[in-house]
């Protein structure tokens, strides 16, 4: 089973998000805040196969903090996504080490579940 951490301040995309990656089969980590997440990353190094990070974070920003994942020697690939920024910041987390880019819409309800499952499956296949 495959591991995925969710790095997100938005409780209600990482409720959602859960939901979707449990459904398809997946193991869920979640943190709020860059801080957390890299405690995760630190405490089970080489056990997460991919995460989604929001790049507007409290505390280490989303950038940071896909910047550290990619600085590690490891095969985890991520995903960026912002509600909020525009799409040239997105494409900026890519030259950090972002594998792939998925806007969040402002209403997670309307979560595209087929986009984000064909990005996961395509990137964890990679691995």
């Amino acid at each position: 089973m495959h591991t995925i951490l969710v790095v997100d301040d938005d409780p209600t995309f990482l409720k959602e998000t859960e939901k979707m990656l449990n459904g398809a089969g997946y193991r869920v980590l979640q943190a709020m805040d860059g801080k957390s997440a890299a405690r995760i990353l630190d405490e089970l190094n080489g056990q997460i196969d991919l995460a989604i990070v929001d790049l507007s974070l409290p505390g280490i920003n989303g950038f940071e903090l896909i910047g550290a994942v990619t600085r590690r020697p490891n095969s985890m690939k991520v995903i960026a996504t912002s509600a909020v920024f525009k799409d040239v910041q997105l494409e900026t987390a890519t030259a950090v080490g972002a594998h792939a880019v998925i806007r969040k819409p402002q209403t997670v309800k309307r979560l595209p579940h087929q986009e984000w499952l064909r990005t996961i499956e395509q990137l964890i296949g990679e691995s």
